[in-house]
C-alpha cells in the first residue's frame, strides 16, 4: 500500500493572535499524528502579521523547497482603516493620537485617492514591520526606542477597490505583490486626503486562486504539544471524526500556475530527474508572467528603482526565481523547475515522483 502524499500546501485560515509561525507549528504537529512519524518538514509561504487574520499557506514536504515561487503569486486582502487617528505602528498595535484638526474627505476626495494607487508605487514600510534595515529587524530597533531610516520599496498593486465608506472608517479591498504594505498603503491613501489614518483591522482573503472559504478553519489544524498530549488524545487527533489535514493538501501544481507550463513526455520526466536538459521550450507567457518580465531588468538590490530594494531576504528569493517554468509530467504532477540555460531547459529544483 502506498503512503499518503506529504508533498503539497495547506491552506489555513489563522486566528487573529496567532504568528505564522505558531500555524506551522500546529500544522506539523497534527500531521506527524496523522501520519505517525516524528518528523515532517513544514513551512509557511508569507508571514501575516499576528494582528491580522486570514489566509496562510502551509507548504509540506519538499514543497517547502517551493517557497520562493509562491512568494510571486498575488495576494488579496480586506483592510478597514480609521480617518482621524494615528500611531507610531500604523495600526492598534500603538497607542493611537487623535487629529481633530485634521479634515474628513469626501467620499470622491477618498475615492480619487484611491484610483491614483495603482499599478507600481512606492512605499515606506512602517517601522514596527520585519522588514530588514542595517541587519535588523526593523520593530526590532523600534522597539529598542530608535529612530529607523526606512528604505523606500516599489510594490505592486494589481487591483484596488474602495468598498465602503462610513467616516471616519473606510473599506478597501486589494490584491497586490509580495512585500506591499497594507498599512502604508492606507496611510497613503490618508495622506493623499491631507489626513492621517490608522489600520484597525486586516483579512488576507486570498492567495493565488485558493480563497478564504478554501482554507482549514483553525479548529482543523491547532493541536497543542504533544509532549503535553497523553496516548488516547493522540489517537483522537491521529484519527479526527472530520476530514484529515492530509486530505486537504493541494497538489504542487496546483499553485504555480502564475508560471509557465511545461508539458513532459515520459522519457523527459526520465532526463529531467537526472539531472539532464530538454529542447523544449513552456506554454505561452501568463499576464502575471509579463508582469514579472518588467522587474527582470533590475539589479536584485542596490538602487532606488528597485522594486526589491531594501534587501528583504523574501524578496531576493522571489526575484531570483523571476522567468522559471513548472514542468509537468503526463498526469499534470510537478517534476521540477525549469530554467533557461543556453538555449535549453535545465532542472533547476527536482522534485520526487509518487511513492
Amino acid at each position: 500500500m502506498s503512503r499518503p502524499s506529504t508533498f503539497g500546501f495547506l491552506p489555513c485560515n489563522k486566528s487573529r493572535g496567532m504568528t505564522s509561525r505558531d500555524v506551522v507549528n500546529h500544522v506539523q504537529r497534527r500531521l506527524q499524528l496523522e501520519l505517525g512519524i516524528s518528523r515532517l518538514k513544514v513551512g509557511h509561504t508569507g508571514t501575516l502579521d499576528p494582528l491580522a487574520d486570514g489566509m496562510v499557506i502551509v507548504a509540506v514536504g519538499p514543497a517547502t523547497r517551493l517557497t520562493p515561487w509562491m512568494l510571486k503569486v498575488n495576494k488579496r486582502y480586506r483592510g478597514v482603516f480609521q480617518i482621524g487617528v494615528s500611531s507610531t505602528s500604523g495600526d492598534l498595535e500603538e497607542p493611537v493620537t487623535r487629529h481633530s484638526d485634521l479634515p474628513m474627505p469626501g467620499v470622491a476626495q477618498l475615492q480619487s485617492a484611491v484610483d491614483s494607487l495603482h499599478g507600481w508605487i512606492d512605499q515606506i514600510p512602517p517601522a514596527h514591520s520585519a522588514v530588514w534595515v542595517d541587519g535588523q529587524r526593523a520593530y526590532e530597533r523600534t522597539r529598542r526606542g530608535e529612530t529607523v531610516d526606512m528604505p523606500t520599496r516599489r510594490v505592486w498593486v494589481e487591483q484596488i477597490e474602495l468598498v465602503d465608506y462610513q467616516p471616519p472608517n473606510f473599506v478597501i479591498d486589494v490584491v497586490c505583490g509580495s512585500g506591499t504594505y497594507l498599512r502604508s498603503l492606507g496611510i497613503d491613501l490618508a495622506a493623499r486626503c491631507g489626513t492621517v489614518a490608522v489600520m484597525t483591522s486586516l483579512t488576507r482573503t486570498a492567495i493565488g486562486t485558493l480563497r478564504l472559504e478554501d482554507a482549514a478553519p483553525t479548529e482543523d489544524y491547532q493541536t497543542p504539544p504533544l509532549r503535553l498530549l497523553d496516548e488516547h488524545q493522540k489517537a483522537r487527533l491521529a484519527s479526527p471524526s472530520g476530514t484529515r489535514l492530509l486530505d486537504q493538501l493541494r497538489e504542487p501544481a496546483q499553485m504555480l500556475g502564475h508560471l509557465s507550463q511545461m508539458q513532459l513526455t515520459s522519457d523527459e520526466v526520465s532526463r529531467v530527474r537526472n539531472g539532464l536538459c530538454v529542447d523544449r521550450n513552456p506554454l505561452p507567457v501568463s499576464m502575471a508572467r509579463e508582469k514579472s518580465e518588467s522587474m527582470r531588468s533590475e539589479s536584485v538590490v542596490g538602487t532606488p528603482d528597485n522594486p526589491f530594494h531594501g534587501d528583504n531576504l523574501d524578496d531576493v528569493y522571489a526575484k531570483e526565481s523571476l522567468g522559471d517554468a513548472a514542468a509537468m509530467d503526463p498526469q499534470g504532477r510537478l517534476v521540477a523547475i525549469m530554467r533557461e540555460k543556453r538555449g535549453s531547459w535545465c532542472p533547476y529544483r527536482v522534485f520526487p515522483g509518487p511513492i
